[in-house]
């Protein structure tokens, strides 16, 4: 079960659901179902980067039981959140990978594993 958390002080150019865009991102770089994806954006214009709330930027968690190409999906998430949020300094998006183990998981009251 990915869990896509993006804390950032940039709203999206756009009037697409980027929640629901992320999702279909995570679920095909990850080979998971999209009915087991779930993604929050949290906007905070207060945020700073580099010592200035002027400058755009995200932090980003990603936990999933398996990362598969941890390369791909850094990549993929990376170009996707400069593009959606008009992040020009890519040294701007952190992102934090937790591979956990499914037993330490849970969805519907019950762990994976």
């Amino acid at each position: 079960m990915p869990f896509l958390t993006v804390y950032t002080n940039s709203k999206p150019k756009e009037n697409d659901n980027i929640a629901e865009l992320a999702s279909s991102l995570v679920a095909e770089v990850l080979h998971k179902p999209i009915s087991y994806v779930a993604v929050n954006f949290i906007y905070n214009p207060t945020m700073a980067f580099g010592g200035s709330s002027s400058e755009k930027g995200a932090l980003v968690e990603l936990l999933s039981i398996g990362l598969g190409n941890k390369d791909e999906l850094v990549d993929r998430l990376t170009d996707f959140l400069a593009d959606k949020l008009e992040i020009t300094n890519l040294n701007n998006i952190c992102i934090s990978l937790n591979n956990a183990p499914a037993s330490q998981v849970a969805s519907g009251g019950h762990t994976f594993g």
